[in-house]
């Protein structure tokens, strides 16, 4: 009887904390509804009506346009920074470049003007030394005519001697062929050189010398008789100065 009773209570135990347990449940999946209920409606409270969602989906997508368009401005910027600088480093190194040749044509220009000095330079010393030696030869030529005219007018001294001689001699042998007889005088006269002969009877007086050449050979008084003539006919020479 005690095992019947107990086996009857059991089940009521079990149905009890079944209940119990249920029950539990019931009240925990309530309070978790109520959890989600809450939630969802602060979430729904939060989120702003769909129009200005929309308002605010376009601000947000013309926003991040905007960022973005800014981002490719700076990467524009950046990179035409960048160009610029390539360009300018560029530049600078053409400008180098530029001033390496300049420094080149630079130096060109003066070793050509160096090279040309000096050519003229060596072109002014040649000058100078044919100038010297030009007048070195002017003096040697003075030196050498002052000598010539030094030694010319003793030549003429000389000749001036010589000539006042043999004038002095023709006037003596003139003195002596008129002091003798004419036919004595004409026998040495045909033998005399013509040129002695015409000189001392161009200076005789015609009253000895008419004698002399009648006593002469005929053919050779002729020819000094033209000779005579011909001397009194040429002009005088010029004497020398």
């Amino acid at each position: 009887m005690s095992a019947a009773r107990n086996f009857r209570v059991l089940p009521v135990l079990v149905f009890a904390i079944a209940l119990a347990f249920s029950l539990k449940l019931a009240d925990v999946a309530g309070r978790v509804s109520t959890l989600f209920d809450s939630a969802y409606a602060e979430e729904k409270a939060a989120l702003p009506p769909p129009e200005e969602a929309a308002v605010h989906g376009a601000e947000g997508k013309d926003a991040g346009d905007a960022h973005l368009a800014e981002g490719e401005a700076v990467d524009e910027a950046a990179q035409g920074a960048d160009t610029d600088e390539g360009a300018q480093a560029t530049e600078w190194r053409d400008a180098a470049d530029t001033d390496l040749e300049l420094s080149d044509v630079k130096m060109e220009m003066l070793d050509d003007l160096s090279a040309r000095r000096k050519e003229l330079e060596a072109f002014e010393a040649s000058l100078r030394t044919r100038e010297a030696l030009l007048q070195a030869a002017e003096q040697e030529i003075d030196r050498k005519y002052q000598e010539l005219s030094k030694l010319r007018g003793e030549i003429k001294d000389l000749l001036g001697q010589q000539a006042k001689e043999e004038d002095e001699r023709i006037n003596s042998l003139v003195k002596i062929y008129e002091g003798m007889k004419p036919k004595d005088a004409a026998r040495i006269f045909d033998t005399l050189d013509l040129d002695i002969l015409v000189t001392v009877m161009s200076r005789m007086s015609e009253r000895k010398l008419s004698p002399v050449l009648a006593s002469m050979n005929p053919e050779r008084a002729r020819t000094v008789t033209i000779m005579l003539a011909e001397q009194k006919a040429l002009p005088s020479l010029p004497e020398m100065e």
